[in-house]
């Protein structure tokens, strides 16, 4: 018998996904259930547990938080994919979507790709209220004519798909993370096959819980509908169909473990790399692997080309004169930084900076009264630290730092955790070298934040050399599994001077700004010195959990 997988989201749903299990299987006894949950709060996930202890055919995913609804969809689609079901349904939990019709949906795939339960094709029925049965119909209205979609529904998830149509739909392609996303897979799903299917259903007001569609994914499937139109009318016809690429088995999530990810991005490598590419000012913006987001946990990570190994050699062989160019605005960052620091460490103490380069920050921390130690893989960096800045500095990584140098009260880590191919284990080392009381801060990419969502691939800081971009609960998470606990994060400040500024812009191909900033550099201007902070580098600050 075909393997049927039946899946379906959860938020505060412990009033109603008991019942759904039930008449799941009460019309499909022989399928299997996945239910992804994102961390409800009411106790739904922990029911969950309970159910599927007693049950071998359901099967739950936590996730930390709420990820969005298109991505557990998009996770369910891969997980099908893994496991090789050979139907997959998906459906709401809330019983607006009525099991009944679960045995209709798997006869229909026998002969079809896709199959969706309609509202508004002939013999449907809708429990929404004129308002909202309003918005609706136009949105699916719109859906069919502006983007060709043949059914009379579109938005809802009461549909049903063959593992031939998952294996040729490109769903690297869709974005949306919401509610839209369901329009958006059809739409994609077009593409991949015309063997679909439409039937009615009466769509029920949900039994219990509340409705938790936002004015704001109203205006987000608003501005879907519009993307998709110029896609449909100025990509796809121009484009080399490829069906998605994005195996499971590659790259698992360093915070989870999870093989189930999206691609944000595609891979856009430079012709030639060597280790300037991982200079502390590397201009090589936008030159990277794919962009990656994990399904299960959130966290967004660059599929670089290289191990650690190889990573740890290009940094070794860093050399960085550009750096020392603009050495007093890092003078002037450092300090702007650690008085933030200074309500959350002891006046004084031992000092652990890793990443230390130049040893900048080490001279700032003696400044204010610690006795410091550096840990740098630049050999050069390194070198720079000991003979001009007279920093002590062990030359390597924290791994390697000898156990007799003991343990420190303040570990910072400043522009590096993002670089780092294991975060986890080096989070798990500076525990271990904390004192009882140590504060562990570090600043770090922080993909959370309205400037990387605003440019999305055109953002700056997608890089070779940025392996890791962090979201809130995902670092709280990394933090958790180290023993380390979060206690405060604010936005991290660069200086630069006018000059780089323009470096930087010329870098990332703005017109005009190699011109003004070969004009601005011979003048007194370029040494001004310009507060840079959008918020997209954040200052993480830390304690031991057992000390907090």
């Amino acid at each position: 018998m075909p393997k049927t997988l039946v899946f379906t989201a959860t938020y505060n749903e412990v009033d109603n996904v008991e019942n759904i299990i039930e008449g799941i299987f009460n019309n499909l006894p022989e399928a299997e259930i996945l239910i992804v949950d994102d961390n409800s709060p009411d106790g739904t996930g922990t029911l969950l547990d309970l159910l599927s202890a007693n049950n071998s055919n359901i099967h739950v995913i936590h996730r930390p938080s709420k990820l969005g609804l298109g991505t557990a969809h998009l996770l369910a689609m891969k997980y099908a994919l893994h496991h090789e079901y050979d139907y997959l349904i998906t459906m709401d939990a809330d019983f607006s979507h009525n099991p009944k019709y679960l045995r209709v949906m798997r006869q229909l795939l026998e002969d079809n790709d896709f199959v969706i339960g309609s509202r508004y094709t002939k013999g449907g029925r809708c429990d929404y209220g004129f308002v909202r049965t309003l918005i609706s119909k136009t949105a699916n209205t719109l859906a069919r004519y502006l983007l060709g979609i043949p059914t009379h529904e579109a938005t809802t998830s009461y549909r049903g798909f063959s593992l031939g149509l998952l294996k040729q739909m490109d769903l690297n392609s869709i974005w949306s993370d919401g509610y839209s996303f369901f329009m958006e897979s059809i739409f994609v799903v077009r593409q991949a096959t015309r063997r679909m299917a439409e039937f009615p259903i009466h769509f029920e007001d949900r039994r219990a819980g509340a409705s938790k569609i936002s004015k704001r994914e109203i205006y987000k499937a608003i501005y879907n509908i519009i993307r998709l139109f110029y896609r449909r009318l100025f990509v796809i016809p121009f484009a080399v169909y490829q069906p998605n690429k994005l195996k499971n088995k590659s790259q698992s999530c360093e915070n989870c473990g999870s093989t189930f990810k999206m691609e944000l991005f595609p891979a856009n490598y430079a012709e030639n790399e060597d280790a300037s590419v991982y200079q502390c000012t590397s201009a090589n913006h936008r030159t990277h692997g794919r962009i990656l987001k994990c399904l299960c946990c959130g966290l967004v990570f660059n599929e670089t080309r290289h191990d650690a190994e190889k990573l740890l050699s290009f940094y070794s062989d860093v050399e960085d004169q550009t750096y020392l160019k603009n050495i007093d605005s890092r003078f002037k960052t450092f300090r702007y930084n650690f008085d933030k620091l200074k309500p959350f460490i002891p006046a004084s103490g031992r000092l652990l900076d890793i990443g230390s380069y130049c040893g900048v920050s080490l001279k700032v921390a003696r400044e204010n009264g610690f006795r410091t130690l550096g840990v740098e893989p630049s050999k050069w960096a390194a070198r720079y630290s000991e003979e001009v800045m007279q920093e002590r500095v062990y030359q390597g990584t924290l791994k390697e730092l000898p156990g007799d140098e003991g343990s420190f009260d303040v570990i910072t880590m400043w522009d590096v955790m993002e670089h780092l191919p294991h975060p986890i284990e080096e989070m798990q080392l500076i525990h271990s070298r904390l004192n009882p009381g140590g504060v562990f801060a570090f600043s770090t990419l922080f993909i959370d934040n309205w400037y990387p969502k605003i440019l999305k691939e055109r953002w700056p800081w997608y890089m070779d050399m940025h392996l890791y971009y962090f979201t809130l609960d995902a670092m709280k998470q990394l933090l958790k599994k180290a023993g380390l606990e979060l206690v405060h994060h604010q936005k991290y400040t660069h200086i630069i001077t006018l000059e780089y500024l323009f470096f930087k812009l010329d870098a990332l191909g703005v017109f005009g700004a190699k011109f003004l900033g070969e004009k601005i550099a011979q003048t007194s201007l370029k040494n001004i010195m310009i507060p840079f902070s959008f918020g997209d580098i954040q200052l993480f600050i830390c304690k031991r959990a057992e000390d907090h």
